[in-house]
């Protein structure tokens, strides 16, 4: 390539400590992902990205509170997913409380908070961007509770109505801008794990709330979930205030610092803070509300954002990676809308309240999954590595694809098949166990958790934290828009050509899209950095 046509890419080469690396960087000096040195000939582990002499630099935080600052993540994200349906539990209590409200406006209220958060994405996101990571957070969660806390007090059913759609604006942060912090603050080496830790906990959490919910549901009126979530959000607002500083750190040149290896790593941070080149760590630095864009930073402008989103909107890999996420979503949702039918009704007759239980099983599949998507998935780009020069690809994050991939092609088709049975061929006649219906919906929550994990690991090691939090938040819009159609979509399209051929449908949409991984796996380098696009 040549300067002539203003994209021309140089070349920096440095060698420290007898180490190689390099980077690749447009004319005009920015950054563009590249495949980096994890390992030494030796198999010991390279820190990447290589952190400054800052104490204030995320990556030099101490585990303690970087693990901290992820359970507060896990609570708060848990609490703003599991508000989306708590009132289904409660739709009787509602409906006594507004009796003027039909069928129809009662149900909104329950489902009017998932078409919600896409905007809410696009409200929160571009505020990370210009303001910082830490204020937009705050605001989320400063809305979550006053949102809460609004429903419960609610009078008339345009009040609640109108709470929930805040409840929904305010999870926008939690479908990308949580991992992007994440992504912050961890080392690729450990991303995985951390990634990993917080979408399996955001989830048992969740399902344990709505197993929670649903017991409530006997005994209480609807407002007491809200004050229960209001209390979770007030918790995780003063921890977030005091626990987590601002995130996003600028690394320009950090391709020029020396490599660390992780066994001087511990040396390396007794130096922190010494050189006097930054600012000390002081509690009003942690503590300061709002992180303005450097003026003059391109890419910390909102303007700027919404381009890179619409760079990304061509890139082949986004749609693949949207097209995978969008129907496991969908096939969950229009599975979701079933199995409490045919729990409640003959041969199995579930009590309404046990329905809930069914969540006991993916509770133990994220679990499952962060050993084998999130820790095993740091195991498995290190093994790579070895195996080529110590370079991690990227790519090598997909190769864990397969399982989710596998089981969401199972529980598809299976639970076609269960439903088909049930509901069409033999209604209230034998059936297999109830317990097919519990592994079935279990295996449905690994696959749709699973293909999200590793894909969104995927996306935080080949663009850096601003195109992530670009990239990340294009997919979820997408997927949470389209999913949503699909999902409710589903119940005229099985009526008409009945359950097994509708889900099967998804499950080999399912197949031919991870089939596609392949092609992405062997070739996703040669997009990687085509006219400044990572993805």
């Amino acid at each position: 390539m040549s300067d002539a046509s203003g994209t021309a890419k140089a070349q920096i080469e440095t060698d420290i400590k007898g180490t190689r690396s390099s980077v690749e960087t447009t004319s005009k000096g920015e950054v563009l992902p590249a495949e980096n040195k994890l390992v030494d000939e030796n198999g010991e582990i390279y820190l990447v990205p290589t952190p400054t002499t800052d104490k204030g630099d995320p990556l030099n935080w101490h585990p303690a509170r970087k693990w901290a600052i992820l359970a507060i993540l896990m609570l708060w994200s848990s609490a703003a997913l599991s508000i989306q349906a708590f009132l289904l539990n409660y739709i009787p209590s509602v409906a006594e409380r507004f009796p003027d409200a039909d069928a129809g406006q009662i149900n909104l209220l329950v489902t009017i908070i998932m078409p919600m958060i896409a905007p809410g994405q696009l409200i929160f996101t571009p505020l990370a961007i210009a303001y910082g990571r830490r204020f937009s957070m705050l605001l989320a969660n400063a809305l979550l509770f006053a949102s809460c806390i609004w429903g419960a007090f609610s009078t008339s059913y345009n009040s609640l109505l109108a709470a929930r759609v805040v409840e929904g604006l305010a999870a926008g942060p939690t479908d990308c801008l949580v991992y992007v912090i994440v992504q912050e603050m961890s080392f690729v080496h450990e991303r995985g794990t951390m990634i990993g830790a917080l979408m399996g906990t955001q989830l048992a959490l969740q399902l344990g709330l709505s197993i929670a919910t649903n017991y409530m549901a006997v005994t209480t009126s609807f407002q007491a979930p809200f004050f229960m979530f209001a209390a979770i959000s007030a918790f995780t607002l003063v921890g977030m205030f005091f626990i987590m500083p601002e995130v996003r750190y600028n690394r320009d040149g950090n391709s020029l610092l020396p490599r660390i290896k992780l066994s001087e790593y511990a040396s390396f941070k007794k130096t922190l803070g010494t050189s006097g080149e930054y600012k000390p760590f002081t509690l009003a630095r942690q503590l300061q509300p709002i992180s303005p864009r450097v003026k003059g930073s391109p890419n910390h402008s909102v303007v700027w954002f919404f381009k890179r989103m619409g760079v990304y909107a061509l890139s082949p890999i986004m749609w693949w990676n949207a097209g995978l996420n969008t129907i496991m979503c969908g096939s969950l949702l229009a599975a979701s809308t079933y199995y409490a039918i045919m729990l409640v009704s003959e041969p199995w007759s579930w009590a309404p309240q046990n329905v809930g239980l069914i969540n006991i099983g993916p509770v133990l599949m994220a679990a499952l999954n962060w050993v084998l998507l999130g820790w095993g998935n740091d195991k498995v780009i290190f093994w790579l590595a070895k195996r080529n020069n110590g370079v991690n690809r990227p790519e090598h994050r997909l190769v864990v694809l397969i399982i989710p991939v596998i089981t969401g092609i199972i529980s598809s088709i299976g639970f076609g098949a269960l439903a088909q049975n049930y509901l069409i061929t033999n209604p209230g006649g034998d059936q297999p166990h109830w317990f097919s219906i519990v592994f079935l919906m279990s295996l449905y929550y690994q696959s749709f958790c699973g293909i999200l994990e590793a894909t969104l690991i995927y996306l935080a090691n080949i663009t850096s934290a601003e195109d992530s939090l670009a990239v990340m938040t294009l997919v979820a819009v997408i997927r949470d828009s389209a999913s949503f159609g699909m999902g409710y979509g589903v119940v005229g399209f099985a009526e008409s050509v009945g359950y097994l051929t509708s889900f099967s449908i998804y499950g080999m949409l399912t197949g031919v899209l991870g089939i596609l991984g392949i092609p992405v796996y062997l070739y996703a380098d040669r997009f990687r950095t085509k006219a400044g696009v990572a993805v």
